[in-house]
């Protein structure tokens, strides 16, 4: 029995070994390498931005918030056009900065930390005042954060990890820029040169399974995190006060956002207004913000087709994302299997590398048996709708059940006995009561259908090619004043579009405040 089960043990261990394995520890290593630079820095930029007196939060704030929905590839962008190669420093004598695996660590985890201080700062705001009031009681406030502060929020700092795992292990559009070869990039070759699952499985079966633990792991944060002994907390949060390190915690804060979002800004407005002359002494180069300003206008209407189908299709996506999740919210809210139905649904949307999501979307529409799928998936948007959706699912899931969560138990249970049952609560207390909720959720869909690439790129039928698409191609040859035009541009639309959300979540914050205020009232 046991020879019987060697031999094809081993026949799968010599294939995959030989290619994967090296190509699997390199993804490990620069995923390790991002945390260890992220999750320290996001952590403290969270503390420092949700929980003390620092001057100008609310504009740190916002920066994070901005962003949180800038794509990767135009991250990428940003940072190659200064310090890669052709990038504005090497053009002036200097040294490619950002060039291979320093590249790959370096730009991941700029992206990262923000969705980091995003998760902390979540997490420090569901801790309980009292308990912290306690505490403070007997013991300093940096006891207080280290023993009682840190220890509450580990499940949402163990859900930043899992998403900064997640998201750089698989992506391959940092590593593909900066030509470091890491499993990512082998999966998606994988499934572009075979179009059966079974002939790639070696490749994928180490992907499947590092999905398959992080989703175990999410699963247990997420458990942790919305236990029904931790009901959400409406309360605000303690806000320390710095002391004498508020003035220079202010300057570290105004040096690290420069740094996460003030060079790379100038690095694409120095590529988009870079005018090149020839004269006596050879070319010399200059800036002109009539360039800039020119460029950056004429960006839109030089990828308007690769505009208008990403509005659309993710417009198509957001919609079905928060159709979907409605129903999830609502269910996980009357008990609690269907929230562990929620739960994982929202982890299966979020922890799904896109490869393996556009290879399950193939393997269903690429039917020969079924000519019609095979129609619609040769001549229609729906495989990229369909992988845009569960894309948004995740998010969508998590936000609209936080909402459905926060509604007052009292005020179901008074229309419950006017005769209003389960669906008359959803459609007309619930959900006109969290509209900006929904807002939310159906913008960070939008978003995220700009900021695909890994999912949409393997299953965009010919002739439709959306915008994530069109830049991660012109990168290849360099981040020239076209290029940067583009993601200048693009920046300013998802920018809007993190203002429109923080004014939607401000609102939603001050709905849920209501009924807190309306008990303290009939308290008093």
């Amino acid at each position: 029995m046991g020879r019987a089960w060697a031999s094809p043990t081993k026949m799968l261990l010599s294939s995959i070994m030989p290619n994967t394995i090296p190509l699997v520890i390199r993804s490990l290593a620069i995923t390790l390498q991002t945390l260890a630079l992220s999750l320290p820095l996001g952590t403290a930029m969270a503390w420092i931005l949700v929980r003390s007196n620092l001057p100008g939060r609310k504009i740190g704030v916002s920066i994070i918030v901005v962003l949180l929905f800038l794509p990767l590839y135009l991250q990428a962008s940003a940072w190659q056009a200064g310090f890669g190669q052709e990038g504005w420093y090497s053009t002036y004598g200097g040294e490619a900065w950002l060039n291979g695996w320093n590249a790959a660590v370096w730009v991941h985890s700029m992206a990262a930390i923000p969705w980091v201080a995003l998760f902390a700062g979540l997490g420090l705001r569901t801790v309980e005042p009292a308990l912290e009031e306690q505490a403070l009681l007997d013991a300093p406030p940096w006891q207080v954060f280290r023993q009682v502060t840190l220890p509450a929020c580990w499940p949402a700092l163990g859900l930043a990890a899992i998403w900064v795992a997640m998201s750089t292990a698989s992506e391959k559009t940092v590593t593909e820029i900066f030509s470091v070869r890491t499993y990512a990039e082998e999966v998606f070759n994988q499934i572009a040169a075979h179009e059966e699952a079974s002939r790639a499985m070696t490749t994928l079966l180490p992907g499947i399974l590092g999905t398959v633990v992080l989703l175990g792991l999410g699963m247990f944060c997420c458990v942790r995190l919305a236990s029904p002994e931790r009901p959400p907390n409406l309360k605000l949060s303690r806000v320390y006060a710095l002391g004498r390190w508020r003035w220079p915690a202010a300057l570290g804060m105004l040096a690290g956002m420069l740094l996460l979002a003030g060079v790379p800004l100038a690095n694409l407005v120095y590529k988009a207004g870079v005018m090149v002359s020839q004269t006596d002494v050879g070319r010399v180069r200059t800036w002109s913000a009539g360039k800039c300003l020119l460029t950056i206008l004429w960006a839109p209407w030089q990828c308007r087709r690769e505009c208008l189908w990403s509005l659309v299709i993710g417009s198509l996506a957001a919609t079905a994302a928060v159709m979907a999740a409605i129903p999830l919210a609502w269910l996980a809210r009357k008990s609690r299997w269907p929230g562990i139905l929620a739960i994982v649904v929202a982890l299966v949307c979020l922890v799904l590398p896109g490869p393996l999501l556009a290879l399950a979307i193939i393997g269903l529409l690429n039917r020969p048996n079924w000519p019609w799928l095979v129609w619609l998936y040769d001549h229609s948007i729906l495989a990229p709708w369909m992988a845009l959706t569960v894309r948004a699912m995740g998010p969508a899931i998590l936000v609209l059940w936080h909402g459905v969560r926060t509604i007052p138990q009292s005020m179901l249970d008074s229309a419950a006995t006017e005769g209003c049952g389960s669906l008359g609560q959803l459609g007309r207390i619930v959900l006109p009561q969290r509209l900006p909720a929904l807002g939310v959720a159906w913008l960070i869909g939008l978003a995220l259908a700009f900021d695909d690439l890994t999912a949409s790129i393997l299953v965009v039928p010919p002739g439709v090619q959306t915008l994530s698409i069109h830049i991660f191609n012109l990168i290849h040859y360099g981040v020239e004043d076209q290029v940067a035009g583009i993601c200048l541009a693009l920046m300013v639309a998802l920018g809007v579009l993190a203002v429109t959300v923080t004014w939607l979540a401000s609102l939603e914050r001050n709905l849920l405040a209501l009924p807190v205020l309306g008990e303290e009232y009939e308290k008093l």
